[in-house]
């Protein structure tokens, strides 16, 4: 049922048993499926079970990563000497709703196989297992092990990824519930759309090893990190050599950006 004139839900249309269904989070948004916080910010729905209280353990440079553009981390990665092609992933792997500066987290993994008959205790372990005991701050990879588009996750999955306090969730294949999913504020990085899910094509297969997504090598607790440029893998090993660089080539950055604005030519201000 919908309210007069609003064309909204009512109370009784837009929850079961007290809790926000689909239709609450689209008619009402968000804010009334999860309450605001003083900030604004959208906070945990009551009762669910959080991770946030335990963070992912990460290298010394790892925090010096944090808000870095994508682009930055890959020039540095090149000047170091790894191959573009296996560090970053496929440009078609982009945001799948509004995202505003740069995600980066380590990975946590699923990996898909082709072929259906993928079991409930499949779903269980190597989908659901991965979301409900990664660490705050992760970075969920999806393989999905297929050229088809398929759906990897809908709504209620990124949910339980929001309230266990992931940094995001990448696949190099598709996803649904895209305007419920754009009000949760979860980056989200895809190929695209698509009302189908998996199962007639692919099955899930494992969690929390190497996975393959978008053409690049993730292992987990390799740092993962995407934003409106492209996504892309900082390995482990060479998180505080990336970290050291980085400095180093912002504040080039930064320099010549000084000086273009105060108007000296690209060929006096630009530092290589």
């Amino acid at each position: 049922m919908t309210t007069p004139m609003t064309g909204r839900p009512d109370a009784d249309d837009a929850t079961r048993e007290g809790h926000p269904s689909r239709r609450m989070f689209l008619g009402l948004g968000a804010a009334a499926a999860l309450p605001l916080t003083t900030e604004g910010r959208l906070r945990p729905i009551e009762g669910a079970p959080t991770r946030s209280d335990t963070p992912a353990a990460q290298p010394a440079g790892a925090e010096r990563l944090r808000g870095v553009p994508a682009t930055l981390l890959c020039d540095a990665l090149t000047r170091l000497g790894h191959d573009r092609a296996r560090f970053t992933l496929a440009n078609n792997v982009r945001p799948t709703v509004a995202t505003e500066g740069t995600i980066i987290g380590p990975a946590v993994t699923t990996q898909y196989a082709p072929g259906s008959g993928g079991s409930a205790d499949d779903i269980r372990r190597f989908v659901f297992d991965p979301v409900d005991t990664a660490p705050a701050g992760s970075v969920w990879v999806i393989e999905s092990g297929t050229t088809e588009r398929v759906s990897m996750l809908g709504e209620l999955i990124v949910v339980a990824c929001r309230q266990r306090g992931l940094a995001g969730i990448v696949t190099d294949s598709g996803c649904r519930d895209i305007e419920a999913i754009g009000r949760l504020e979860l980056p989200l990085f895809s190929t695209g759309t698509v009302l189908y899910g998996p199962g007639a094509v692919i099955h899930p297969v494992a969690a929390n090893v190497p996975v393959t997504c978008g053409g690049a090598v993730i292992r987990p607790g390799d740092l993962v990190a995407a934003d409106v440029d492209g996504a892309l893998v900082v390995p482990v090993e060479a998180i505080d050599e990336v970290a050291r660089l980085v400095e180093e080539l912002q504040g080039k950055e930064d320099a010549t950006r000084a000086d273009l604005v105060r108007g000296a030519s690209l060929r006096d201000a630009y530092q290589f």
